[in-house]
């Protein structure tokens, strides 16, 4: 291979590259549900109006919550979301059929 052939594999790869991790971030308002009971412990986070795809990810930007034992809140706050490129977007779910036994666990004992 000639010098002009590397330079332009070199080439795509560096725009490739760019492109794969290229990240916008928008800001969504958003509900929190928080529960801590003797039945659940959870924080459920409802986004407005926004639907995330595969490779976005979601950042809750709120105060420090602390919620007393027995209880159940509902908030509003404010999330910031990292919208993924269309070529993570891509790698996300070509990679995520192959992820998909990691979700249940089968135990014989």
């Amino acid at each position: 291979m000639t010098l002009t052939t590397w330079a332009a594999l070199a080439a795509l790869f560096v725009i490739l590259a760019i492109w794969f991790f290229w990240k916008r971030t928008e800001r969504v308002p958003c509900r929190l549900e928080l529960e801590r009971t003797h039945e659940h412990l959870h924080a459920h986070v409802e986004l407005m109006g926004f639907f995330p795809e595969p490779g976005d990810s979601v950042r809750v930007e709120d105060d420090i919550v602390t919620i007393e034992y027995g209880t159940t809140e509902t908030r509003e706050a404010e999330a910031v979301v990292t919208r993924a490129s269309a070529l993570r977007r891509a790698w996300t779910r070509f990679t995520g059929r192959f992820e998909f036994y990691e979700l249940y666990d089968v135990g014989f004992e």
